[in-house]
């Protein structure tokens, strides 16, 4: 990471004039700092966002930003394919909580012959599925993680309160 940043550094100084205003200052490793203008924050942080992407798309790469992977399981998506196999998606927990699947996007009908089925049908897919990411990781993940995820599950699930004001 050091040299990333120092490379990332020394990329964005060449294309900064001594104009720009200084709008951040870092320390280096050897107590030294380092002053960051607008255009060398934006380009720095270009260069760090492409890097993650690229990151994402291996193993090795997650493991470098979301530490190790402490679980993985297969969820069944209630679908079937051609050949009336059932469709499975595979799940990777890592340790900071992040969680990356396989899960293949399929494009959109642009007709949907019943817009309240589709909805009924995708909420109980997802219903489906929580529910098992909620037992595996119970069941799979140290209590404190476990219970962190389900705080985290609830906080995210809203909330529809109807309220009638009358005479």
């Amino acid at each position: 990471m050091k040299r990333l940043l120092m490379a990332i550094a020394a990329v964005v100084a060449a294309s900064v004039s001594a104009d720009d205003p200084i709008v951040a200052t870092t320390l280096r490793d050897d107590g030294s700092t380092n002053t960051w203008t607008q255009a060398e924050l934006q380009s720095a942080l270009g260069l760090m966002n492409r890097m993650y992407w690229r990151d994402q798309e291996t193993d090795a790469g997650r493991r470098k930003w979301h530490g190790e992977r402490i679980g993985q399981y297969v969820i069944p998506t209630g679908e079937t394919n051609a050949a009336g196999r059932a469709i499975l998606v595979n799940v990777m927990l890592y340790a900071d909580g992040f969680v990356m699947s396989n899960r293949a996007v399929r494009a959109q009908n642009s007709i949907i012959r019943d817009p309240e089925a589709a909805a009924k049908a995708a909420a109980e897919a997802k219903r489906r599925a929580d529910e098992a990411r909620a037992a595996w990781e119970t069941a799979n993940l140290p209590p404190d993680l476990a219970a962190l995820r389900a705080a985290q599950r609830l906080a995210s699930s809203t909330q529809e309160v109807t309220i009638i004001v009358g005479p």
